[in-house]
């Protein structure tokens, strides 16, 4: 009788803790009789029948599919509801995949060389070609993802390297370089080539290709996107000013976007506050 009062009287303007000591009873006993009355509300039968759908195709699938799939099989099915709740569920209930990692499990650390930040967050280091940042992004495409790759030399905010592909890989941060290369010319030696540490920057493909030229290497720490905060703000940049307003476009539409953003607006007509107001290829030009 108490808890019913409660419930009834919950929007008075008494906080629930004072009503609670009145009455005599705790909170959470009252949150524990409001959880079992709520126990064939609607929106616990729904849950009740999502879980049993979800138990019984993965029943059928030997226990092999994780939340993932199974919340595919549940959106199939004609079941509203998001991979979280799917997640959630499944936990509740108990289930676990055959195939997931024993809890408690950690990877074991990646044997990729991690070098450390020599760049330091140093982002104006005063002339061309003697720092290069670089970064990874993806662009949502109607065929699926979009890797861009670009290179940015830090003293004159250009893009001077970028390559594009539908595949993630350590080739695509090499054909980047390649083309920075190819355009800058520059010396090896007085240049540092600043990442974060992903897997592509850490392969041995690009370690080799910047060793070869003499290329010095930072890394960001660990975590840490503001140690490589201009490739981030240019990223953020292209997505909210050109690529985002297209909506979903093929492969080849936004390939000839994000080209025409890296090679003619951006350079030309986009104004750069650290540059003093002066577009790259203005301030290039000034330099």
């Amino acid at each position: 009788m108490k808890f019913a009062f409660i419930e009834a009287h919950r929007d008075q303007r008494w906080p629930l803790v004072i009503v609670c000591e009145v009455l005599g009873v705790s909170r959470s006993g009252y949150y524990r009789w409001r959880e079992r009355q709520q126990q064939h509300g609607p929106q616990q039968v729904r849950h009740q029948a999502l879980t049993a759908f979800l138990l019984q195709c993965a029943r059928l699938q030997h226990g092999v599919p994780g939340y993932r799939k199974l919340w595919r099989e549940a959106q199939d099915a004609g079941f509203c509801c998001g991979q979280n709740q799917v997640q959630r569920l499944l936990q509740r209930a108990g289930y676990r995949s055959c195939t997931a990692l024993k809890p408690g499990y950690r990877r074991g650390r990646s044997s990729l060389p991690v070098l450390p930040n020599l760049l330091n967050r140093e982002f104006l280091p005063g002339r061309p070609n003697q720092a290069w940042v670089s970064d990874i992004t993806q662009l949502r495409c109607h065929e699926g993802w979009l890797y861009l790759a670009i290179v940015m030399d830090l003293g004159t905010r250009q893009i001077v390297g970028r390559a594009m592909s539908p595949i993630n890989s350590a080739q695509l941060v090499v054909a980047a370089l390649e083309h920075a290369w190819k355009k800058q010319e520059p010396t090896g030696a007085g240049l540092l080539f600043h990442s974060d540490q992903g897997t592509q920057y850490r392969n041995e493909d690009v370690m080799t290709w910047l060793n070869d030229r003499n290329i010095t290497i930072s890394m960001s720490r660990r975590g840490n996107c503001w140690d490589n905060a201009c490739a981030e703000s240019f990223f953020a940049s292209l997505k909210k000013e050109w690529t985002h307003p297209l909506g979903m476009l093929s492969r080849d539409e936004m390939a000839a976007e994000v080209r025409y953003y890296l090679d003619e607006y951006y350079p030309h007509t986009r104004r750069h506050m650290t540059l003093g107001g002066l577009t790259p290829s203005a301030y290039t030009a000034a330099y």
